[in-house]
């Protein structure tokens, strides 16, 4: 197992680049050629053309998917990968959905909302399958280093920046309820991540958030900047919001995650997970997950934290159907019977 060092790394940069600037620009799977050909899109040449739903281009799930792409590639010469830029869990389930991917990075919540047709997906589940939990992604909430505002308790009247998807329409509104606060009490933009630090460092917003692992480089950049306070969650109100959506768990930012932070933050988490269309061929699942999990090394050089996606995070906290192609992955390695 070779470690990717700089030259994978300059691959991912490479392709993030390329997809900000080209965009989705791939079309749809065609589903009954994938199932027929091993899961992805096939060319003449027998190229397999697999698509993972990512995150904004500069995200830990953008970032981690675009490399895990590459070790992919080097493992099968014949399956060519591609990330797409997406805005998270829900777009990434909508995407596999509509056949644009076949793989997509989504939390535990949104995943189990999604196969069981609720929430979000009321009356439309999703045939989805688990396929690998990975690193926690945590409530990043934030707001210029001058700001009054020391706690969501002080959010009343104030103007908020909340990321689409999941963050602003439940977790929220979660967050507000648990402080005794409702939506009528703020003012709520829904918009993408780097709009929300733009907002914070223009003065537009008084506090922004956006759930994500560290380092979010968008956040890092206006805390280098700007100047910013990570805002914690007292100990009673994680665990008020931990008993009632039992998703949720305590997570930490450390000190030094970010400029002139210099303490922890305590705050939510929930796990990020690979799941994908139940339809996609069991070999390529297979595939998929025994290069993730046999070049685990090399991971850490693609995000600090991709390397959490491994056979420790495989299975824990699975809510839905594995897909057969890990099972048959993790019972080689002993992880399942």
């Amino acid at each position: 197992m070779r470690k990717m060092g700089k030259a994978i790394i300059s691959m991912v940069l490479a392709g993030a680049m390329a997809a900000m600037t080209a965009g989705c620009s791939n079309q749809p799977v065609n589903t009954n050629t994938a199932a027929a050909s091993g899961g992805g899109t096939v060319s003449e040449d027998g190229t397999v053309t697999i698509r993972f739903g990512g995150g904004p281009s500069s995200s830990a799930n953008y970032t981690t998917f675009a490399g895990i792409g590459n070790l992919i590639m080097e493992d099968h010469p014949n399956y060519l990968t591609n990330t797409e830029i997406s805005t998270g869990s829900q777009e990434n389930i909508r995407m596999i959905q509509n056949g644009t991917v076949q793989f997509g990075v989504a939390m535990t919540d949104v995943e189990e909302a999604a196969a069981k047709g609720e929430r979000e997906f009321e009356g439309s589940p999703v045939d989805i399958c688990h396929v690998m939990g990975g690193y926690t992604t945590m409530l990043h909430m934030f707001v210029a280093e001058d700001s009054d505002i020391n706690t969501i308790a002080d959010l009343k009247g104030k103007k908020l920046a909340v990321s689409k998807g999941a963050m602003a329409q439940y977790y929220m509104p979660i967050l507000l309820e648990a402080y005794g606060l409702t939506e009528d009490d703020v003012s709520i933009t829904e918009t993408a991540l780097q709009d929300i630090c733009d907002a914070v460092n223009d003065g537009n917003a008084d506090f922004g958030v956006h759930i994500t692992p560290y380092t979010s480089s968008p956040i890092a950049d206006l805390a280098a900047t700007k100047g910013i306070k990570l805002l914690s969650i007292d100990q009673e109100h994680i665990d008020q919001i931990v008993s009632e959506y039992p998703y949720f768990y305590e997570s930490v930012i450390p000190g030094g995650t970010y400029t002139g932070v210099d303490e922890d933050t305590v705050v939510l988490g929930t796990r990020n997970n690979l799941v994908c269309a139940r339809s996609v061929d069991d070999e390529v699942v297979y595939n998929v997950v025994k290069s993730i999990i046999e070049h685990y090394d090399d991971l850490a050089d693609v995000h600090p934290q991709a390397n959490q996606f491994n056979k420790e995070n495989a299975i824990e906290g699975a809510l839905i159907d594995i897909h057969p192609g890990a099972v048959k992955y993790y019972q080689e390695i002993g992880i399942m019977e």
